[in-house]
């Protein structure tokens, strides 16, 4: 076919999937029977589509060229425009010659095969183009002339036809056909970004009709030995490169029976002998003794659909057996997964195919817990461990989580002079890492509001708090949460974590800001110590409240009839107070951005906004959040919550119910199991 010489180099516009109205324009210009051919440049690939408007990709990191030419059956006629002329049709030797299949069109001549086929046979020919038959000779060696009639060779060509005739419009997402070659099949794919595939050749040009079939040319020699008539776990056991693999297969039944009993195919990439050679033989005899671990090894070499390379121009991302997923992409050096190159090397089987890799894809279950701060990329946390000398301990611990803040955690918090400091100061970098891990295993799933921990230090007690959508731990609150290893749980959180053993009285004196409140409590002390010990200050409870603390500057802006009230009326000192405290430790993290909610105290209910980086507390703005004590956490306030500004919580209900019906308010009671059923949350209303 003769090249249209107009050329249209066009990048790629990945915000809109529809075709630039410019391709639209030139498609237009060409005339009838032109279809677009896509040119990856710097090398010789073209993809015919067939198609006359297309937008054009980015293959392997290179924007596309998109040309010109006549589509299948049409030629150019002088003088007239676009394609008009009618290609006579030939058989399907001839087709694949004049398709660019020329080398593979004498081979079949020379094979004798080409006779048979020009003998009235209806077939389809997947025809190797010149290109991909010379990287065969290339990696198999040139085929001697008294040889080419040999049975290999005739095999070989055979493994190429179909016995009838197979348009491109009757593939599918995976498709199994006999082949001629006696108990052999072909794998047909076709992929989402329109790339299809043989055997996991690409399909460069399809449907080239011939008078006896379909030729479609492809990229690569289609090699019987790749397929195995079994599945693929019988085909690795059986392979000879995978006795490590095999063996840990014949050690489960999960993998394999979610395998052999699925009614989808699967891609397993298998780590070669070699491969288990590069992780110390302690490591994988704990993953082989481990059945669940074992397991999630296995599964995450697992993808419950078929993934050829050939059909992956770009980051693609796949989910295994397991909960994790797989990355594949592909630049101008090739395909990778995880970033590790993959080789053309796989067998193909009756449910899927097999993937020989180079190195294990260890899952998270098989990690330490250090190994997964390491893949978070917790490098200055992890640094402070090592310079705790606390590595290997933490290598070979078992059952312990790891609150490990944040970079911007870290840098937020933590001086520069102080990181440094640590890193000659041994015992203050281990009291740090100690001070973010403690005994056992805990996953979001089993954690409870007010939950206290011991960290390893075996000193410092830590509280965890449910909230609505999230986790905290004292004023942190969890960003990325379990991360499960194989001898603990990795939580990253938002804040570093400092703890105060001292009493809230101890924490406000020593801040001076703060005298008229805790001479208010003294008072509530002297007249009535029952509620004082049982709402303001437990000392030996594992209640951890929430304390909206009014400054002195708060308090003088009453005027002075009403302060004397409060200290000279123990009835309005008791209700002042305890609307100022929740039964229940709410850190500032917890609280969302634009939403409204009721917070139940120990006397009424107040209502809590926050917006941007302000949190209201009714008209009382928080100036300063989230001071920490052996009994909770205290917010500084600067006005008072007087009582009769807070509505009773049936009254706050009734009246948001009529106003307020599209809304969903959180109503938190003052009990520790405040995110139940009787939990409501409201909108901000705009």
């Amino acid at each position: 076919m003769n090249v249209i010489t107009f050329l249209l180099t066009v990048g790629v516009v990945s915000a809109n999937p529809s075709i630039p109205w410019w391709n639209i324009k030139a498609a237009q210009e060409q005339g009838p029977n032109v279809c677009v051919v896509e040119q990856v440049p710097g090398t010789n690939r073209n993809y015919y589509t067939e198609c006359k408007y297309w937008r054009p990709r980015t293959i392997c990191g290179n924007e596309t060229i998109i040309k010109y030419e006549c589509c299948e059956g049409y030629e150019m006629v002088p003088g007239q425009l676009g394609c008009t002329g009618v290609s006579p049709l030939t058989n399907v030797v001839e087709t694949a010659r004049n398709a660019g299949a020329g080398k593979f069109a004498d081979f079949l001549e020379k094979t004798g095969v080409a006779t048979e086929l020009k003998q009235g046979l209806t077939v389809t020919l997947f025809a190797p183009s010149d290109e991909a038959f010379d990287a065969y000779v290339k990696t198999y060696g040139a085929i001697k002339p008294e040889k080419i009639t040999s049975e290999k060779y005739r095999k070989l060509a055979m493994h190429h036809f179909v016995d009838r005739k197979l348009l491109s419009d009757q593939w599918g997402a995976d498709k199994l056909i006999d082949s001629k070659l006696s108990r052999h099949k072909i794998r047909i794919n076709k992929y989402s970004n329109g790339m299809e595939t043989v055997n996991c050749e690409l399909i460069m040009r399809k449907n080239q009709q011939a008078t006896n079939g379909v030729v479609h040319i492809i990229d690569g020699v289609l090699i019987p030995d790749r397929y195995k008539n079994m599945g693929i776990v019988e085909a690795i056991i059986a392979d000879g490169r995978f006795n490590v693999l095999a063996k840990a297969l014949n050690n489960t039944n999960s993998i394999v029976e979610r395998i052999k009993n699925s009614d989808v195919p699967h891609t397993f990439f298998a780590p070669s002998d070699e491969a288990f050679q590069k992780i110390p033989w302690s490591r994988w005899r704990k993953i082989l003794e481990d059945k669940d671990t074992l397991e999630a090894f296995l599964a995450n070499h697992v993808i419950s659909h078929v993934v050829c390379l050939s059909g992956v121009i770009s980051e693609h991302h796949a989910k295994t057996l397991g909960p994790q997923r797989r990355t594949l992409d592909c630049t101008s050096r090739g395909r990778s997964l995880e970033g590790q190159r993959l080789r053309q090397d796989f067998l193909h089987g009756l449910d899927g195919l097999v993937y020989l890799i180079d190195d294990v894809l260890l899952p998270d279950r098989a990690k330490t817990v250090t190994e997964l701060a390491k893949d978070e990329k917790l490098g200055t946390f992890m640094q402070v461990v090592k310079n705790a000398g606390l590595e290997d301990a933490f290598e070979n611990f078992d059952s312990y989580t790891l609150l490990a803040p944040s970079e911007a955690a870290i840098y937020s918090a933590i001086p520069d002079a102080e990181l440094k400091h640590m890193e000659t100061d041994r015992e203050k970098a281990k009291e740090f890492v100690l001070n973010h891990a403690v005994f056992g295993k805990h996953t979001t799933d089993s954690i409870y509001d007010n939950q206290v921990v011991m960290s390893l230090d075996e000193k410092t007690p830590l509280r965890f708090q449910v909230y609505r959508g999230s986790v905290g731990i004292e004023d942190a609150v969890i960003e990325k949460a379990d991360k499960q290893g194989s001898n603990g749980v990795l939580h990253v959180i938002n804040k570093v974590l400092r703890t105060n053993n001292n009493s809230l009285d101890d924490v406000l004196k020593t801040n001076g800001n703060f005298s008229i409140w805790l001479q208010a409590m003294d008072k509530l002390l002297e007249i009535q110590p029952a509620e004082f010990q049982e709402f303001i200050r437990p000392s030996e409870s594992t209640v951890a409240y929430t304390y909206f603390v009014p400054s002195d500057r708060a308090f003088k802006q009453l005027d002075q009839a009403k302060l004397d009230r409060l200290m000279n009326d123990s009835t309005y000192l008791t209700k002042t107070l305890k609307n100022h405290v929740v039964n229940n430790m709410m850190v500032s993290g917890g609280f969302q951005r634009d939403l409204r909610y009721a917070v139940k105290t120990e006397q009424s209910t107040v209502d809590i906004v926050k917006k941007n980086d302000t949190i209201m507390v009714n008209d009382a703005r928080i100036i300063r959040c989230d001071m920490l004590s052996r009994n909770g956490v205290a917010h500084e306030i600067n006005k008072v919550l007087l009582p009769e500004n807070s509505p009773h919580p049936r009254r706050y209900l009734r009246r948001n119910r009529g106003s307020r019906r599209a809304d969903r308010t959180r109503l938190l009671s003052s009990r520790s199991d405040t995110l139940r059923s009787r939990d409501i949350i409201t909108n901000e209303q705009q």
